[in-house]
């Protein structure tokens, strides 16, 4: 491993701080760290695609920074990969799973939405024989999480990387994972403030609706405000509202909406089934990403987009 620049790397672009890179090797795509949600593969991939789901997994949220690598035409894959866990090992950090050649479980399809954000097209997809994993953390309090895959290119569309990339040419894509807790900006609507709102505007975002990474069920922290909805809905027995929910821009447009229109439903049969607000009371939608109040290019202003609205009949 050098820290030594050797290629041309995309502008802007930086190595994780106190991570050496293979020598000689380029970096091709990168993404600052940006606090958002990660599930972090802790064994195989028992469902691919833009939402992958593994035998084990932790779920994550703090800031996420991403690396892709590509080696000098002499390197393998194997050299790359030994190389990058022998500097885990220098690091003290603690591995959590490896995947080795030739073993069970296809992870570069488990990319299809971040090689799309960071224009990789096709490259890491087509070669699950010649994959390597290794998941790895360090030691400290609050530990920050490594999670490495290496593959050679086999196939698959290459994007603006026609002339970079060829067969064989080793691939190294790093994820670092800094958990840390959000801090709460959203102020806390009550009942009250929901009808004054209700009146003034015709609707009222809710951000103490907390759903898992790219799931639609409730999650417990979300009973306060489910309660207040609640509440508003018995002390307004005439009022009817439409609950609206709406994303990011994460991930294809289609698979965001289709997840808003699960997530409303899922807050609306909450009400109805566990609370007795009527039905007939009750109509939800989902906008996904096409009617974001902030910008998306920090995560506070993605944090301010991921809401459920509820908007007066």
């Amino acid at each position: 491993m050098s820290p030594l620049f050797a290629r041309a790397d995309v502008t802007g672009g930086k190595d994780p701080e106190g991570l050496k890179r293979y020598e000689n090797s380029e970096l091709i795509a990168y993404r600052a760290p940006t606090v958002d949600e990660f599930l972090l593969p802790l064994g195989q991939p028992t469902k691919i695609g833009d939402v992958p789901e593994y035998e084990k997994s932790e779920p994550l949220v703090g800031k996420i920074s991403r690396y892709c690598y590509i080696a000098p035409e002499d390197a393998t894959a194997a050299a790359l990969f030994l190389n990058y866990k022998t500097e885990f090992e220098t690091l003290g950090l603690e591995t959590l799973y490896t995947k080795k050649p030739g073993e069970k479980g296809w992870f570069g399809v488990t990319f299809n939405k971040q090689s799309a954000e960071d224009k990789l097209s096709q490259i890491l997809a087509y070669n699950e024989a010649e994959e390597r994993v290794i998941v790895a953390k360090s030691k400290d309090e609050t530990p920050t999480y490594y999670y490495l895959f290496v593959t050679t290119y086999k196939d698959g569309l290459r994007g603006t990387f026609d002339k970079k990339i060829k067969k064989g040419t080793a691939i190294a894509y790093l994820h670092v994972i800094q958990p840390e807790k959000i801090k709460q900006k959203m102020v806390f609507v009550d009942a009250a403030k929901m009808a004054s709102e209700l009146e003034s505007q015709g609707r009222v975002a809710l951000y103490g609706l907390y759903f898992d990474t790219d799931k639609d069920t409730l999650r417990e922290d979300s009973t306060t405000t489910i309660g207040e909805i609640a509440k508003l809905m018995q002390d307004n027995p005439s009022l009817k509202v439409r609950v609206v929910g709406h994303t990011d821009n994460e991930g294809k447009a289609d698979y965001n909406l289709d997840l808003s229109k699960r997530r409303a439903a899922s807050v609306s049969k909450t009400l109805t089934g566990v609370h007795g607000i009527a039905a007939a009371r009750l109509d939800s939608f989902g906008c996904g990403l096409y009617a974001p109040i902030a910008s998306n290019e920090s995560g506070e202003g993605k944090a301010k987009n991921r809401r459920v609205e509820l908007v007066k009949q």
